[in-house]
């Protein structure tokens, strides 16, 4: 896939959402639950803010529109953390999905909403 805009790092399509999922728990976001859309899930940024900012995680990157969605979650993360975007890809990138978490539930290797 290439991608109009050249600010998109095409990395973008080797994240996979079961490291987003586990780099947003260790962050210390809080999982929501699914989003009323399927194959979404929400969560939360870790401190409360009058603008507090969700961010839907697409557990499939199956089409353009799911992509998107990592893409704005990936700068929305960026964005609350104060960082740049590539610097939160490359985190998500370098994420173990098999380590506990230290304020949530563990990822498996397939991400699935997490049990509270």
């Amino acid at each position: 896939m290439r991608f109009r805009n050249p600010w998109i790092d095409p990395r973008i399509l080797q994240v996979r959402p079961e490291a987003v999922q586990a780099y947003l728990l260790s962050h210390g976001w809080e999982y929501l639950g699914p989003a009323a859309v399927p194959d979404l899930l929400m969560f939360d940024t870790p401190q409360p803010r009058g603008d507090k900012p969700n961010v839907l995680l697409p557990l499939k990157l199956e089409d353009g529109a799911s992509v998107q969605r990592l893409i704005d979650l990936v700068g929305d993360v960026a964005l609350h953390e104060d960082r740049w975007a590539v610097d939160v890809l490359n985190d998500m990138l370098r994420q173990p999905v098999d380590s506990a978490s230290s304020n949530g539930p563990a990822v498996t290797t397939e991400a699935k909403p997490v049990r509270t």
